[in-house]
């Protein structure tokens, strides 16, 4: 597998399934599981920070979170867990993340009817973030699309 490639003018190491059949990949699926729970963990850890008024704390916890999540990002490259077909792949969560928003909003009221409002109020937020990645990505692929007619 080329690890060096160029492609309009830019170079990119590519790291995609490199460590897939080598005695790399049982290594690198742990660190994934690890690297993705850790990253769940420290999400959690930061809204129970935020709640107890532990501001620094929680955006210090946000912070790893983000770590984590890049880090498993990295490992899932390597094993070749991500699609390499971005711009299919980005289509099809567009759509998914913006459908979404319908299944969270009856689960938020699910919550609600069983008198757990905090609960119903934080999980329908979470619909609205879901309609907001669908427009981003939605947005990204439009300027990629400009970009490629140009």
């Amino acid at each position: 597998m080329k690890e060096m490639a160029e492609k309009k003018g830019r170079t990119k190491i590519g790291l995609f399934g490199i460590t897939k059949g080598t005695m790399l990949e049982d290594q690198v699926e742990q660190y994934l599981k690890a690297e993705t729970q850790g990253a769940v963990m420290y999400c959690a850890l930061a809204r129970l920070a935020a709640e107890q008024g532990f501001v620094d704390i929680a955006a210090a916890l946000g912070d790893l979170a983000g770590d984590e999540a890049r880090h498993a990002g990295l490992y899932a490259v390597l094993n070749g867990h991500a699609p390499q077909d971005l711009l299919a792949v980005l289509s099809q969560f567009a759509q998914l993340e913006t459908a979404a928003q319908g299944k969270i909003d009856a689960f938020a009221q699910q919550a609600h009817t069983l008198g757990l409002h905090q609960a119903a109020a934080a999980i329908a937020a979470t619909a609205d973030d879901e309609v907001r990645h669908g427009k981003v990505l939605e947005d990204l692929l439009a300027v990629q699309k400009e970009n490629n007619s140009n």
